[in-house]
């Protein structure tokens, strides 16, 4: 029976994350209802606070949860066995793949800004997104020790714009496509957009002597 209970636990907390997750996409933190979150879950409202304790512990745990997602493939990724150039290559892909097939993760941040970030807690952050940044750091400092990437790159700008690449094609792609007169919803537009961002900051993340040597 214990079992049995555990897996029940499991399975409601996880319905009532993904429920979450929807209604705070959608609405936002001060637009979302719980009523409209224990309706998508098929669940009791009681259970919501009897699990998550309230509405903005809900809220930070959503947030927390859909951030450690990102983290996890990253951390998958860069723990493999590859070269400096090939694993940033890749890091850079699964930025756009990821943000491509989680537009609620898109949504959130941008929610999340408009409340200028505060539910969401440093060490909550910590916490979901701590070890995929050690392994960025760690395989940027591998490429310095290597000679493959310049000594005088620094980690939190290479971070900073791999974020700022990547992110505004998802989140401001309705207006960018209009203003531009450009398609940025085809399979090709998100690879041609992939090779340039990743050809950018290759050039900033290379040594002199490994771009000439690879002419």
């Amino acid at each position: 029976m214990t079992a049995v209970r555990t897996r029940d636990s499991v399975r409601t907390r996880k319905n009532i994350l993904h429920a979450a997750e929807l209604e705070f996409a959608e609405k936002g933190f001060y637009g979302a209802r719980v009523d409209r979150i224990a309706e998508r879950a098929d669940i009791n409202k009681r259970m919501i606070y009897e699990y998550f304790g309230g509405k903005e512990k809900l809220y930070r745990t959503v947030l927390v949860h859909v951030y450690g997602r990102l983290g996890e493939q990253e951390v998958g990724l860069l723990t493999q066995d590859m070269g400096c150039i090939e694993a940033m290559e890749k890091l850079i892909r699964l930025h756009f793949e990821f943000l491509q097939e989680n537009p609620t993760y898109v949504r959130l941040i941008l929610w999340e800004n408009l409340n200028q970030g505060k539910h969401f807690q440093k060490n909550d952050f910590r916490n979901a997104r701590d070890p995929a940044l050690v392994q960025i750091r760690k395989m940027i400092r591998k490429g310095k020790a290597e000679g493959v990437f310049r000594e005088s790159v620094e980690e939190d700008q290479f971070l900073l714009s791999l974020i700022t690449f990547s992110f505004p094609y998802f989140s401001n792609r309705y207006t960018l496509s209009k203003l531009l007169g450009m398609s940025m919803e085809k399979k090709e537009d998100l690879n041609k957009r992939v090779d340039h961002v990743t050809e950018i900051l290759l050039s900033y993340l290379c040594s002199q002597n490994y771009r000439e040597k690879n002419r």
